[in-house]
This record gives C-alpha cells, sequence and structure tokens, in this order.
C-alpha cells in the first residue's frame, strides 16, 4: 500500500513518494519545497472560501509555504486524477439556431418586442 502512496509536488510537479508523517519541515527530495502546504492538501480548492473546503481549518495567507495546519491531508496522485477526469457537466447553450434558422434568443425578443408594440 506504501508504494501506492504518491503525491505530485506542488513546486518541480515530479511525483514523489509520501513519507510515513509529513511535517512542517518535511521537503520534496527533488526541489526541496515544503510539503505540507496548501497546495498538497486534499482540501485544497480555488473556487472554495478561503481556498480550504475543511470549514474549521484558520486561514492561512501563504498557500505554497509550510504551515501548521492540524487538517492537512496529502492530495494522492489517485485522488487528483479522479478529479482530472470527473466528467464535465453539458452546458446547455441556449443560443443554438432552430430548424427554421433562427436562434431561440430571437424567438424570446421578438415575443417580447410583440408584446409592447401599439
Amino acid at each position: 500500500m506504501l508504494s501506492e502512496r504518491k503525491i505530485i509536488c506542488s513546486s518541480c510537479k515530479k511525483e514523489i513518494e509520501v513519507p510515513e508523517k509529513i511535517t512542517k519541515n518535511s521537503g520534496c527530495p527533488e526541489c526541496d519545497a515544503p510539503l505540507k502546504c496548501c497546495y498538497n492538501c486534499r482540501f485544497y480548492d480555488r473556487e472554495a472560501h478561503q481556498k480550504c473546503r475543511e470549514p474549521q481549518a484558520e486561514w492561512v495567507r501563504y498557500k505554497e509555504k509550510a504551515n501548521f495546519c492540524s487538517y492537512f491531508v496529502p492530495r494522492l496522485v489517485e485522488e487528483k486524477k479522479r478529479i482530472i477526469e470527473k466528467p464535465q457537466p453539458k452546458r446547455d447553450n441556449r443560443s443554438k439556431p432552430t430548424l427554421d434558422g433562427n436562434s431561440r434568443k430571437d424567438k424570446r425578443k421578438s415575443a417580447w418586442d410583440s408584446l409592447f408594440k401599439e
């Protein structure tokens, strides 16, 4: 199981083995960047409030630097692949042309305009 525990370093983007315990002083063997930083955490999310999905975690100003967050869980390669390969929702393009060549947007606009004709 330990051979499967790998993370991708947020700094050099190399795949590295996860040490048994990651501390604030743990560094990447390739580039010596800190491993215990927000960018390597499972809860890091650019879209989330304070860029963290853990609601009880304290705000960390410098996400790329080592910190003392007690909620840190390393983001393993398998988890990262699942996030990337997750199917994206299909977007509904409402301005597609209909069979007669007019778009739905044009039809709605003409219907709106017809309401206010004198």
